[in-house]
């Protein structure tokens, strides 16, 4: 009769879910940008434009600022199948609905100056959070997480030659993160074999915060061309990486046992799990410091939009996003070091297609619209539940009412997501050490946006 003993793998995971952009990006940091689809790289001409493209802000006189938010409505993403909390039982889970509102604001002046202009822009285009109800399947890899970066971007443009311009910035990002999850093992015994009629055992209960800063640059380029009908613009901004240091609490630790080769003999003997991940035998709970890097990732757009008609504006953007610098995560416990084991992301570089028209129908009325597709970037091998990303295509409207000096703008975006049918479920096993990772089954997520900025001339 072989004895007891359960194995652990601790992918610790600090991200986002995003289901607004692809990865955890939120482009929708201004509403009448919002209600072209965010083709606006080419059009860029009121004090959003620190953001999307600096260099236009060349077109704007005196001093100018814009405010506002963006609420985000993000239903529960479903899920069905198998996964790691349930590998042989078909599961159907939901996350907890979700409401953000990210804020923006923009200030652009000249300082009395022909061809130079400073800007200033303060905004959250990356972030938001996930929550999976307590007694999930999926509290394996997470119960609730979050990441909420503030970015500050001081910009300068310069008009080279009249209807050109450049742009140059740099930009200081701080950011929270957050993460609960409750990691648990399959029983094994010492030759590896699962035991299924056991259940699985949760090694402990995990809550991680902490912040971070990072920095980066901008440039950017703006032309208006035959008479102000055509606009052309470029936008890069660089990668930044947010260095997270934080706070780990431990909780509930297990009294089960995990199977360590103690003796070299290439047998693994039954270890307590305290005395194994935390140095001491019937520890409950324990206390931690740690660090990762998350990437910010570089980004390049390029845009054109043109004036068939003095009233009418029609635009276009090419996004494309270098994701592919997220291709590990890795966080540093300072003293638990068994728990430290780095997790492949591998994301993918995506490409996103905008599209948009402005209607001018009167001098204190402007509407938008616009349509876009967005590429998703997470890979199958390494998609799970705190970030099920997905390929999204997406239409926009919105209106901007404008009295005397002072504007509203308010856009909406609804994104319609495909299902995301993913297949990376690892049983339980000997050479998992009785852990199961991933799922098998289909993921459901929708997102609709809502916008509103006020912006006035002094």
């Amino acid at each position: 009769m072989h004895q007891r003993v359960f194995g652990v793998i601790l992918p610790v995971v600090l991200l986002v879910a995003g289901a607004w952009g692809a990865g955890f990006e939120i482009p929708e940091v201004g509403s009448r940008a919002m209600s072209v689809a965010v083709a606006y790289t080419g059009i860029a001409d009121d004090p959003s434009a620190v953001w999307f493209n600096p260099a236009g802000i060349t077109l704007l006189k005196g001093t100018q600022a814009s405010v506002g938010f963006t609420a985000i409505n993000v239903p529960g993403t479903k899920f069905t199948g198998t996964n790691a909390g349930s590998p042989r039982l078909s599961v159907a889970e939901e996350a907890k609905d979700d409401v953000f509102m990210p804020v923006h604001l923009y200030l652009v002046t000249d300082m009395g100056m022909e061809k130079l202009r400073f800007g200033l822009g303060v905004n959250s285009p990356f972030g938001l959070a996930k929550r999976w109800p307590a007694g999930s399947t999926f509290a394996n890899d997470v119960l609730v997480m979050g990441l909420s970066p503030l970015l500050v971007n001081p910009n300068v443009a310069y008009e080279l030659v009249p209807g050109v311009s450049v742009a140059v910035g740099f930009t200081f990002a701080r950011a929270g993160v957050s993460l609960m999850k409750a990691p648990y093992n399959y029983a094994i015994d010492l030759d590896g074999n699962l035991l299924t009629s056991e259940g699985g055992d949760r090694m402990f209960t995990l809550d991680m915060e902490g912040t971070g800063t990072g920095t980066g640059f901008n440039v950017a380029a703006m032309g208006r061309l035959m008479e102000g009908k055509l606009g052309l613009g470029a936008s890069f901004r660089s990668k930044i990486t947010l260095d997270l240091e934080g706070d780990a609490s431990f909780g509930d630790i297990s009294r089960g046992y995990l199977p360590i080769d103690v003796n070299g003999d290439g047998v693994p003997d039954p270890v307590p799990v305290s005395q194994a991940l935390f140095g001491a035998p019937n520890v409950l709970n324990a206390k931690d410091t740690g660090s990762t890097e998350l990437p910010l990732p570089a980004k390049l757009k390029v845009g054109v939009s043109y004036k068939p008609m003095p009233c009418l504006t029609l635009s276009a953007d090419y996004d494309r996003t270098m994701w592919s610098s997220y291709d590990t995560l890795s966080v540093v416990f300072d003293t638990y070091t068994r728990l430290n084991k780095p997790q492949p992301k591998d994301w993918d570089d995506t490409q996103a297609l905008r599209f948009g028209a402005m209607y001018k129908v009167a001098p204190w009325l402007e509407l938008g619209a616009g349509f876009l597709v967005d590429k998703n970037p997470v890979p199958d091998e390494t998609l799970g539940a705190e970030l099920p990303d997905t390929d999204r295509t997406g239409f926009t409207l919105g209106a901007t009412i404008g009295h005397g000096p002072s504007a509203l703008t308010v856009g909406f975006l609804n994104l319609m997501m495909e299902d995301r049918e993913v297949d990376n479920l690892v049983l339980p096993s000997a050479a998992t050490g009785g852990a199961a990772m991933g799922q098998k089954g289909t993921f459901e997520s929708s997102a609709q946006l809502f916008g509103i900025t006020l912006s006035h001339a002094f």
